[in-house]
């Protein structure tokens, strides 16, 4: 480590999609103090950890990270962003040198603070907005995501997101669309547009998300756009016709359900029943070329009997996700849910969790299955010893054999095997 000048940085991120944005975010705002990049913790000036803390799990594993950048070099400035920068963080052992917690203002906190310190480029960014700073590129994936939105209100009884990323906040759709146009020009084949709450976009402001949806797609050459999380309320009508109409947007949505039961969900704070969850499910079937709907379950939440499992199963059974991530309850401090009575048995938690992913993989190959002897557009993220493995419209993982060249591509390939983790094939060219 250098005595004088800083020289070195290293991001250590942790958790989401929104998580490894941010990370971008401080990677470029470090490299505009003339900062280089290393990729070993004892070779860093600068070691920023951005935490994560939406789990009790999460937010130890980021006091872990901590102490560990810590011990590989004592003499480092640590910074400690994100959802886990708080005083849940007291206990890291030497305390860091910096903390700036999630929040509207925080990487104008975080510029604030670095531009105090011995940089090679002394220029704190004048004006600065956490908002308003866009990236240009996003490391070296195939994919790049672009944050549209930040915080939540929503209130579920099992979460903590609202009570560290604060309440909803927007990017333009002029500093969206810059940005999405930086990326294309960059190379990046596919745009994830994210948010914490993406769905929230424009509330009370009279805008939308189709509305940024619509000023995407007219972004110059670019490629695929894709949607992470909503909320089934916020597939409006509005939403389903401006991504009917627009083919760069793909088929496939996560469409977060948590449970299948109506008393579940109330319990949750989820804000919807089971039959309005379908419906929206129904809409979009409608309207979309076979949308591919993957989900999050939560198993074994306070008051769960075997009868509401029961109901969740037979629930996910009659929509057949593709795709489903099944949790099992864990208790997060400082949450409702965290504190009410009938608290589930572990093992019996752990018993509906694997029955549950057992049903999943089995509506994987089914959903799978369909493609068999059909030619489908993949783009190419990796090639490994001439194995080529991407995703397609429908976010199904594929592999087939190609070259180093078709990396960052589009190719068609034909369906020849169909698995519950995915797809295989033969190129068509």
């Amino acid at each position: 480590m250098s005595t004088n000048t800083l020289q070195t940085y290293l991001v250590n991120v942790l958790g989401c999609k929104v998580n490894q944005y941010d990370a971008q975010q401080i990677e470029q705002l470090l490299e505009r103090y003339g900062l280089e990049k290393t990729e070993q913790s004892d070779d860093a000036d600068v070691i920023v950890v951005h935490t994560c803390g939406v789990t009790a799990a999460a937010a130890q594993k980021s006091r872990q990270t901590i102490r560990k950048m810590q011990r590989n070099n004592p003499l480092a400035h640590v910074f400690v962003t994100g959802c886990a920068a708080t005083t849940e963080l007291t206990d890291v052992g030497q305390d860091p040198v910096f903390r700036v917690p999630a929040g509207a203002d925080w990487v104008q906190r975080l510029d604030e603070q670095l531009s105090a310190m011995a940089m090679p480029e002394q220029h704190n960014i004048k004006g600065l907005k956490t908002d308003t700073f866009t990236i240009s590129r996003f490391g070296d994936h195939t994919r790049a995501f672009l944050k549209v939105q930040d915080g939540c209100d929503i209130g579920c009884s099992f979460c903590i997101i609202p009570q560290l990323r604060k309440e909803p906040r927007d990017k333009a759709i002029d500093d969206a669309v810059r940005e999405a146009t930086a990326l294309t020009e960059a190379g990046y084949r596919e745009i994830v547009v994210t948010g914490v709450s993406v769905g929230l976009y424009g509330r009370g402001r009279g805008s939308s998300l189709a509305e940024m949806l619509r000023n995407l797609v007219n972004v110059p050459n670019i490629g695929r756009i894709r949607l992470s999380s909503l909320h089934p309320g916020e597939l409006t009508d509005e939403l389903l016709e401006a991504w009917s109409s627009n083919k760069n947007i793909m088929p496939h949505l996560h469409l977060s359900l948590q449970s299948g039961s109506d008393a579940v969900l109330h319990a949750m704070r989820r804000g919807y029943t089971a039959d309005e969850y379908y419906d929206a499910v129904v809409r979009a079937r409608a309207a979309l070329d076979n949308p591919a709907f993957t989900t999050d379950i939560i198993v074994g939440f306070p008051g769960e009997t075997d009868t509401y499992f029961d109901e969740c199963y037979d629930f996910c059974e009659k929509v057949g996700f593709p795709q489903m991530h099944v949790f099992t309850y864990s208790p997060r401090p400082k949450t409702m849910a965290a504190k009410m009575g009938h608290q589930v048995n572990g093992a019996v938690a752990m018993k509906r969790s694997e029955k549950l992913r057992d049903l999943g993989e089995t509506m994987a190959i089914n959903y799978h299955r369909q493609f068999q002897g059909l030619e489908v557009d993949v783009l190419v993220e990796r090639v490994k010893d001439g194995i080529g493995t991407g995703y397609t419209p429908h976010y199904i993982p594929t592999e087939f054999q190609c070259s180093e060249e078709q990396q960052n591509t589009i190719w068609p390939v034909k369906v020849t095997e169909a698995k519950s983790s995915g797809i295989s094939g033969v190129n068509s060219l």
